[in-house]
């Protein structure tokens, strides 16, 4: 055999590992919405997926190795939705307000976000999961305002620490209260007056008055 036909190899099984994997992660997040976490078994996920018990555990050791997995799955979606909008050049405070809305509109359209988002109330994987994802949304939110206050959009004397924590808190909370009262069929609306409501005491009444609060089109 040449090099290069072992190089391709190990480049198709890659290939294919990674798509038992993408297609694990898809029939976990299709069971535990159907099922819930607690009431989802990897017989299931497995069935769905198309796999043998074998090959689900070449990838995930446990149940709650799949969830962790997809409430880490919705943290690199953050990310990515973070470079997406910064590439449009509309500003960092802008950019932090488009990402609140870009991910409101992710938890509505794809599966897996909606349920990572959902598996991090479970106790078990927030034990687990919990502390890297706050850690991990503390950051974008706090980078993104350290960017604001360089661009002179932010009144001044603010600690962006303490800032970005109580914004993250924020919108779990709204979530939360969302999920509870209306099945998060407000959320929209919600993330609209915490904007509305919190921003006058974070950007300068230049900065405010170009800001939009709304979802990006």
């Amino acid at each position: 055999m040449s090099v290069l036909e072992d190089s391709t190899g190990v480049v198709n099984r890659r290939a294919r590992a990674a798509r038992t994997r993408r297609n694990l992660l898809v029939a976990a997040a299709e069971v535990f919405d159907r099922d819930g976490f607690s009431g989802a078994n990897l017989h299931a996920v497995c069935e769905r997926a198309a796999v043998t018990k074998g090959a689900l555990y070449c990838h995930f050791r446990s149940k709650e190795a799949l969830a962790v997995a997809l409430v880490e799955h919705q943290a690199l979606e953050s990310y990515a939705l973070r470079d997406e909008l910064l590439r449009r050049g509309l500003g960092p405070a802008q950019t932090l307000i488009d990402l609140s809305f870009a991910f409101v509109r992710k938890l509505d359209e794809d599966l897996m976000t909606r349920i990572g988002n959902r598996l991090l109330r479970e106790a078990t994987i927030f034990d687990r999961a919990g502390a890297g994802q706050i850690i991990g949304w503390t950051t974008i939110v706090r980078d993104l305002l350290k960017s604001a206050d360089r661009a002179g959009e932010l009144r001044s004397g603010l600690n962006l620490r303490q800032v970005a924590e109580g914004m993250v808190g924020e919108f779990l909370g709204i979530q939360l209260l969302s999920q509870a009262l209306t099945g998060q069929r407000d959320l929209h609306a919600r993330l609209r007056r915490a904007w509305r409501a919190q921003l006058p005491s974070l950007v300068r009444q230049k900065a405010l008055r170009g800001l939009r609060i709304a979802p990006a089109r």
